[in-house]
């Protein structure tokens, strides 16, 4: 192992967490800081791709979403998912209602017998036994909205029947909940061969509740497939393309990669529901529907050829995720056997000549029919989602690998590191040495703020890192602030951090099954989030090289010690406690308010027995304070995973404050983790871990603003609370010659900051800067959407200047060098 590269840094903190969570109930007082950046020395370049995008179909994000087509459930192969709400009513005819008027009587079937193709095996047939306006009609997606003057294509697929008799003109109509008409248009005669009808119809006025109708006033069998309503305006203007304003949002974001289709979608619910690239390519009628994970259909008419089209409209790297003979893990392993494998292997393979073979190839053939002959470029193929640590995944692995190397050794393969912050599965992928592992996270925004150091010790030697999926669970201000505090860290590792990128991307209004989502939608309404806005504005001001800084910070507060109540408990594992004291008193936990668990007074000791409680918590009736509080317990471990819990600082419920965890994540290390409500984060942590059946001595040691944890007259933990936190990332940017600050400050006070440039020659008096900022539960709404929204002024900069940095704000500060900056080269 060589040493790490990484640089200085300033040291970020959990203060805006814990500092609420000491003796007096308020937030961290203005503090000030002296921070000072070393321009002549940067030290890493930072990825070309660093923020990009993850786009995966939940929330309705793309049927009813992106993709924009009108018509919902165009192909009539719904069926219902189960008992999965609105699911479990999606039959064959959801969204289609029989139009039966001026006499006509009309009876549908969704029949299978002669399909326009073999992929899409259902189609309508329309028994009309007595004349007048008869047909279907179609509501979209809870309606269709349109706008006065729009144009729009209506297609369909249609067939008369042998007995067919009168006018086999079929004509297409816009309508209103209410049958108001608001245009119409002949498609063309229907005859006894399938055949696609295709004319343009333009809006009279505007309504988000409109209807499709397909007519005729003939008499007999009409079968109807592939029921196409799209606004002729789409991005870039793709026939079969994407809504507009949604793709501009994603435009707006400046981003460097899209990795798709998914996520949980990739390795499905089960194999047979896997996203397998082949049904989604070619004409949309020969694309193959399946049913999506999330619970809900999905058409395909935004496959694999139009993820590539998006890339390419964007100038993003295209990152397709292929599964590797594993379904999802959460939802009931399914594994491929070893002598079938072979089949998804050559899948994986023949997406890179799709992508990029000779219009003489197989799959690059098919791209050219589909319009497309140059080939897209693709560097990049992902394996395999966020797998679950198997024998059966770690088996099947390795043949990708193989496969595409031997064919394709150009192409960069990213792995997978398995579930979660512990990355499972990355001893593998090093092992297979792919260019990046993948690796995914939803935790609490006082996690993101704590770890923001989570690469700085990260091996230089092991594959790039790819944070594919994260999110702090929450669409305030203070979420994004948490997840700007993070990439401050990922910007100082960017030798080892190649690529982050946001997740869930979209979510439709009223139909999520994922918060929170970085941008939401309705039918004709864009809310981009705070979580958006920092991903926006860290991809607009990223820099080519990082450049080092430190930070000191001054309180302008004393810390007092941290008071609350006390307390025992365990995490999956069965203890008894022997004794438990404060500065010197014992106390009889007999009396204390079990929380959770199966505590119990054994032989004069106090015993937890319910091995499954996570966690298992009893807590003291009264609330301990002083200017030092020293905490013992004299513990063991009778059964199960993990050590025990110290609680400390509590309120009467037994949220709040702190606890030692002695033996936790499976006996592997001691850490004091803080709490605020149901949030969670760990403040500090050492490897160690403890045996059964043996008494240990715990303690803890209050004084002001610090936090001592002993086991056995052993120091393990040794915590000091900073009153006041901030994270600071300062890069270069070459070509503007610009050195960008970005500042982050998760706390509700403002701090008063000196920046000092180090190293340099003059720079311009003026600066531009970007502040985002305002209440920590600011939130966008559709209502409200512009919540929070950066805003951009001119500031007084120098060499060396004064600058306050706002409470609960992410600021961006562009200082133009006077002379530019050619001799500096990384470490």
């Amino acid at each position: 192992m060589k040493p790490s590269t990484r640089p200085l840094f300033s040291t970020v903190l959990i203060a805006a967490f814990v500092c609420c969570l000491i003796a007096t109930p308020k937030p961290a007082r203005a503090g000030s800081a002296e921070i000072r950046i070393d321009v002549a020395h940067p030290t890493v370049e930072l990825s070309p791709h660093l923020y990009g995008l993850f786009f995966e179909d939940i929330n309705y994000a793309a049927d009813g979403g992106l993709y924009a087509e009108l018509v919902q459930n165009r192909s009539f192969e719904y069926h219902p998912l189960g008992d999965r709400g609105r699911a479990s009513r999606m039959d064959a005819l959801f969204a289609w209602e029989k139009v039966a008027r001026e006499g006509a009587e009309v009876e549908l079937e969704v029949v299978d017998d002669r399909p326009v193709h073999k992929n899409n095996p259902h189609y309508l047939e329309v028994e009309i036994d007595k004349q007048g306006v008869a047909g279907v009609s179609n509501a979209g997606f809870e309606g269709i909205h349109v706008d006065e003057g729009a144009t729009y294509r209506v297609a369909v697929h249609a067939r008369a029947g042998s007995g067919w008799r009168g006018d086999a003109q079929l004509t297409a109509h816009l309508e209103t909940a209410d049958g108001q008409p608001l245009g119409s248009v002949d498609l063309g005669e229907a005859t006894g061969r399938w055949q696609h009808l295709e004319a343009t119809i333009t809006a009279d006025q505007t309504t988000d509740d409109a209807r499709l109708l397909v007519t005729t006033a003939g008499r007999g069998t009409l079968m109807l497939d592939m029921v196409s309503l799209f606004p002729t305006e789409t991005f870039n203007g793709h026939k079969n393309g994407l809504r507009p304003d949604l793709a501009q949002a994603l435009k707006d974001l400046n981003p460097q990669f899209l990795r798709f289709p998914g996520g949980c979608i990739s390795h499905g619910d089960g194999l047979a529901n896997a996203y397998r690239w082949k049904d989604t390519v070619g004409p949309i009628e020969h694309r193959k529907p399946n049913f999506n994970t999330w619970g809900y259909h999905q058409t395909y008419g935004l496959g694999f050829f139009e993820y590539f089209q998006l890339c390419e409209d964007l100038n993003m790297e295209a990152l397709p995720v292929v599964p590797v003979g594993v379904s999802c893990g959460f939802r009931g392993l399914e594994v491929v056997p070893m002598d079938e494998l072979q089949p998804w292997i050559d899948e994986a393979v023949d997406l890179i000549e799709f992508a990029n073979g000779p219009v003489t190839s197989e799959w690059g053939k098919l791209r050219a029919d589909m319009g497309h002959p140059e080939p897209f470029n693709l560097k990049f193929i992902c394996l395999g989602n966020e797998e679950h640590d198997t024998a059966a995944v770690r088996e099947r692995f390795p043949h990708f690998v193989k496969a595409i190397r031997d064919k394709y050794p150009d192409i960069k393969i990213i792995g997978t590191s398995g579930l979660g912050p512990g990355i499972p599965i990355y001893d593998q992928m090093t092992e297979l040495d792919v260019y990046s592992s993948d690796e995914h996270y939803y935790e609490d925004p006082t996690w993101f703020i704590a770890n923001q150091n989570r690469f700085d010790d990260f091996d230089r030697d092991r594959p790039l890192i790819f944070v594919g999926e994260y999110a702090s669970r929450g669409s305030t201000l203070f979420n994004a602030l948490a997840e700007a505090a993070y990439l401050t860290g990922i910007e100082r590792n960017a030798d080892i951090v190649d690529m982050t990128c946001y997740a869930p991307l979209f979510g439709r209004d009223g139909h999520t099954q994922w918060n929170p989502d970085m941008i939401y939608f309705n039918k004709r309404d864009v809310v981009r989030t705070a979580n958006y806005y920092v991903q926006q504005l860290f991809a607009q001001n990223k820099g080519d090289v990082y450049l080092p800084n430190s930070v000191e910070l001054h309180a302008d507060q004393e810390l007092e010690t941290i008071a609350g109540r006390v307390g025992i408990g365990s995490w999956s594992t069965e203890i008894e406690l022997e004794s438990f004291t404060v500065n010197g008193e014992t106390l009889d936990p007999g009396t204390w308010n079990v929380i959770t668990g199966d505590f119990e007074m054994n032989d004069g000791n106090y015993v937890q027995s319910d091995g499954g409680a996570q966690p298992a918590l009893s807590i003291s009736p009264e609330d301990f304070e002083g200017e030092e509080v020293t905490i013992t317990a004299r513990v063991k471990v009778n059964d199960g995973a993990e050590g025990f819990l110290v609680r400390f600082g509590a309120d009467d419920r037994g949220r709040d404050g702190f606890w030692f965890n002695v033996g936790g994540w499976g006996n592997s290390r001691h850490a004091i983790e803080a709490f605020q409500g149901r949030s969670k984060a760990e403040v500090t942590a050492r490897r160690g871990r403890i045996e059964q059946d043996r008494w240990y001595d715990a303690k803890v040691v209050l004084t002001p603003g610090s936090i001592k944890t002993y086991l056995d007259g052993e120091l393990v933990n040794d915590y000091a609370i900073d009153p006041i936190g901030m994270s600071v990332s300062t890069t270069l940017d070459k070509k503007a010659g610009e050195v960008i600050v970005k500042l982050v400050n998760p706390t509700d006070e403002a701090i008063d900051a000196n920046i000092h440039l180090d190293g340099v020659g003059n720079v311009e008096s003026q600066a531009d800067m970007i502040t985002l900022a305002g209440n920590a539960d600011a939130t966008n709404t559709f209502e409200n959407p512009d919540a929070v929204a950066p805003q951009t002024e001119t500031v007084a900069v120098g060499n060396t200047f004064e600058h306050t940095i706002p409470a609960m704000s992410l600021q961006i500060i562009r200082v133009k060098l006077a002379e530019p900056q050619t001799a500096m080269r990384p470490r």
